[in-house]
C-alpha cells in the first residue's frame, strides 16, 4: 500500500496530541458548602481532578477517539494498492493499426496482440472505469469514446483492421490529451510497436502516459526501390531489396510485366542494413512494372512495389509564388502530383513537369505544361487591353477541362480583359471576356487563369479542385490517365459524377461523390484495385515503400514530446483505499458514542 499524499499523515500528530492532551488537563469545578463532609468520603477521582496534571491511565474512550483521528487522517493521504492493469478511473486507450503491427514475430501478428491486450484491458477494468478507445492509422479516429460501457468497448476492439500504411501516431497522442489531459489521474495508454514517425509537438498534459511495447524481434527485407528509366539501350527496370533486420537474410524476387512474370531471380542472403539490386532490361510497351519479394521475413506488406510507366503516371509540380492553401491542397489530393514550392523559378527548373505561376509573371520555361493563375498571361497567347471589376461568368465551352466546372456563382473581384492571340483559345468567358485560355502547343500546354483564386470564393467551392483534376488530364492527355499509383492510407480524390465503387485485395466499398468530386479514403492495403463510375474506370495500384515501417525492431523505450517513456512489460495501476477508512471511522464514532452512553 502507498498513498498518493503521504504528507497528509504529518496531521496524526497535532490531533493525537490534542486528545491525549484533553485526559491530562485539570478539571474545574465549581465550590459548593454543603451540610458534613462525611456524606462525600474522598475518592481518588477528585484527587486527580483537582490536580495541575493527571496520570494518563488506559481509558477506553481515548483509545477510540485516537483510532478515530488515525482514520481520518490516513483518508486525508488517500492510500492506494497497487495491482495489474492498463486501464485507470479514466482511460484512452490507442491501437497502432499501422503496416509494422501486421509482422509476425508475435503469433498471430503484432495487431493481433495489441487488440487482445487492449481486450483484456476493458476486460479488467472496474465497472465505473471510463475508457476511450483511438484507432492510430494513417487518419487517427475514435471509434470508442469515453464512457463505461465495456460492451461496445470490446465491439469497437474487434471491428479494428491492420493496414498497409504508415500511423500518424502523434496526432492519435494529441487527440487523447485532448479528450483526458486535463483530468487528474487520467492515463492515456499507447499500445504499438513504437514503429512511428518521431512525435515533437504533443504534450500529455495532467494524464499519466504508459508504452505497452508489442513485438520481439525485425528480421525483415524490403523491396527498398523499384523505378525504371530509358537509355540508349533501351528501357531499363531497377530494382533494389534492403535488410532492415539484424541477421542476414536471402529470398526470390520476381518482376511482374502488365501482371505476367517475366523475370526472377534468387536474392542472396543480405548482410544486415545491406542492400541487394537489379538491373532487368525491359519492353517499352509495358504500362505497369510489379515486383514481389519471397523471404522468410515478418512483414509481408513492404514484399510488394509496383511502378507505373508513362509521362502521366507522376506528375513533378512546381508552383511557384508565396503559397495559396487551397491550390497546395487541390494538388495534393491529385495521387500523381510530386509538388514542390517555391517563391521565385529555381535553377533546374526543366526537369519538372508542370510549372504552376500563382499571381507572379510568368517566365519561359522548358516544362511540358505551364499554369498561370491571377498574373499578366504568356505574351504567346493573350494580350490585355484594359481591367473589369466584378466580371460574372457567361458560358463555358463543352470540353474536358470544364467537365464539372460550374462557375456561375463565382465571385471575383476583379480580372483583366483579353484578347486571345496565337495558340490561345478561350474555354470560358465572362462578361469582361475571357476568363480561362488555353493553348494545346505539342511541345508545351498552357492554361490562363485571369483571376487569383484567392481574390475570389472560388476556392470554397466544389467546382475548383474538379477544375485542377480536369487541367492535370489536360497536361498529361494520351498519357497512363486509367492507371494510378498510390500509397494505402493516403487518401485521394477523382473527378466522377457518381458514386465510385472500389474493389481489389478482399474489400469491396463506395466512395461518395458530392459536387462531382469522390473522395476515396479506404484502400488499406497494398495489391490491385479497380475503381468504377460514371464514365470511370480506373486501376489503381497501392504499394508501400516506407523505410519507417520497414525497420519493425520495436521500440523499447519512447522520446515523446521531449520526454522519454519507458515501455513496460506489467503495467500497474492503483486502487484508491480512502473509502475503507471512512468506513472505518464511522465504525469508530459509533462505538465512541455507545461506549460513552454505557458509562452515563
Amino acid at each position: 500500500m502507498s498513498f498518493q499524499s503521504p504528507a497528509a499523515l504529518l496531521w496524526a500528530i497535532p490531533l493525537w496530541s490534542i486528545i491525549i492532551a484533553l485526559y491530562l488537563l485539570k478539571m474545574r469545578r465549581r465550590d459548593v458548602t454543603v451540610p458534613a463532609t462525611f456524606l462525600w468520603p474522598a475518592r481518588t477521582e477528585e484527587i486527580r481532578a483537582n490536580a495541575l496534571f493527571q496520570k494518563l491511565k488506559p481509558n477506553l474512550l481515548m483509545f477510540l477517539q485516537l483510532l478515530a483521528a488515525t482514520a481520518v487522517v490516513l483518508a486525508l493521504a488517500r492510500p492506494q494498492l497497487r495491482r495489474p492493469g492498463l486501464t485507470g478511473e479514466v482511460t484512452v486507450l490507442i491501437v497502432d493499426t499501422s503496416a509494422s503491427m501486421s509482422a509476425t514475430d508475435v503469433k498471430p501478428s503484432r495487431f493481433a496482440e495489441a487488440v487482445r491486450t487492449a481486450e483484456q484491458a476493458v476486460q479488467a477494468a472496474h465497472t465505473t472505469d471510463r475508457i476511450a478507445i483511438i484507432e492510430a492509422g494513417s487518419v487517427p479516429r475514435v471509434v470508442a469514446p469515453l464512457s463505461s460501457d465495456s460492451d461496445r468497448q470490446l465491439v469497437a476492439l474487434r471491428s479494428l483492421e491492420p493496414s498497409d500504411s504508415e500511423a500518424d501516431t502523434g496526432e492519435a497522442l494529441r487527440l487523447a490529451s485532448a479528450l483526458v489531459g486535463s483530468i487528474d489521474g487520467a492515463r492515456i495508454v499507447l499500445i504499438s510497436d513504437g514503429v512511428f514517425n518521431p512525435v515533437t509537438n504533443f504534450s500529455r498534459g495532467k494524464a499519466a502516459l504508459v508504452y505497452k511495447s508489442i513485438g520481439r524481434y525485425g528480421d525483415n527485407l524490403a523491396i527498398a526501390a523499384l523505378g525504371y528509366a530509358d537509355a540508349g539501350r533501351g528501357r531499363q527496370l531497377y530494382c533494389s531489396i534492403k535488410n532492415y533486420g539484424l541477421a542476414a537474410l536471402g529470398g526470390t524476387v520476381t518482376i511482374y510485366a502488365d501482371g505476367v512474370a517475366t523475370y526472377s531471380s534468387e536474392v542472396p542472403p543480405i548482410a544486415p542494413g545491406k542492400t541487394w539490386a537489379k538491373t532487368v532490361a525491359v519492353p517499352t510497351s509495358v504500362k505497369v512494372f510489379e515486383a514481389k519479394l519471397d523471404a522468410n521475413d515478418i512483414l509481408k506488406a513492404d514484399n510488394y512495389a509496383v511502378v507505373v510507366a508513362g509521362s502521366g503516371s507522376v506528375i513533378h509540380t512546381l508552383v511557384v509564388g508565396k503559397g495559396d492553401p487551397f491550390l497546395e491542397r487541390a494538388l495534393v489530393l491529385d495521387p500523381r502530383v510530386n509538388l514542390d514550392k517555391a517563391e521565385t523559378l529555381p535553377s533546374g527548373s526543366d526537369s519538372y513537369d508542370l510549372v504552376i505561376f500563382d499571381n507572379g509573371k510568368p517566365v519561359p520555361v522548358k516544362s511540358r505544361g505551364v499554369m498561370v493563375f491571377g498574373a499578366q498571361p504568356p505574351e504567346d497567347i493573350a494580350k490585355v487591353t484594359g481591367s473589369a471589376n466584378q466580371p460574372t461568368w457567361v458560358s463555358s465551352e463543352n470540353g474536358d477541362l470544364m467537365r464539372g466546372v460550374d462557375l456561375h456563382s463565382v465571385f471575383i473581384e476583379k480580372q483583366p480583359r483579353l484578347v486571345p492571340i496565337g495558340s490561345g483559345r478561350a474555354v470560358a468567358q465572362s462578361t469582361a471576356g475571357p476568363i480561362i485560355i488555353t493553348s494545346d502547343r505539342p511541345a508545351q500546354r498552357t492554361i490562363y487563369v485571369a483571376f487569383e483564386p484567392l481574390n475570389s470564393d472560388w476556392p470554397l467551392q466544389f467546382s475548383f479542385p474538379i477544375f485542377i483534376a480536369n487541367s492535370l488530364d489536360f497536361f498529361t492527355r494520351n498519357a497512363t490517365a486509367n492507371l494510378l499509383a498510390i500509397r494505402p492510407g493516403v487518401g485521394f480524390n477523382l473527378v466522377c459524377n457518381s458514386d465510385v465503387s472500389v474493389s481489389g485485395e478482399g474489400s469491396e466499398f463506395k466512395a461518395k461523390a458530392v459536387g462531382s468530386v469522390a473522395a476515396i479514403r479506404g484502400i488499406r492495403k497494398v495489391g490491385k484495385y479497380r475503381l468504377r463510375g460514371d464514365h470511370l474506370d480506373t486501376t489503381a495500384y497501392a504499394s508501400l515503400t516506407s523505410e519507417r515501417e520497414s525497420r519493425v525492431t520495436p521500440a523499447k523505450d519512447l522520446n515523446l514530446g521531449g520526454g522519454e517513456v519507458h515501455g513496460s512489460e506489467n503495467p500497474a495501476r492503483f486502487t484508491e483505499f480512502w473509502r475503507p477508512m471512512v468506513l472505518l471511522l464511522l465504525l469508530l464514532l459509533g462505538s465512541e458514542w455507545w461506549v460513552f452512553a454505557k458509562r452515563s
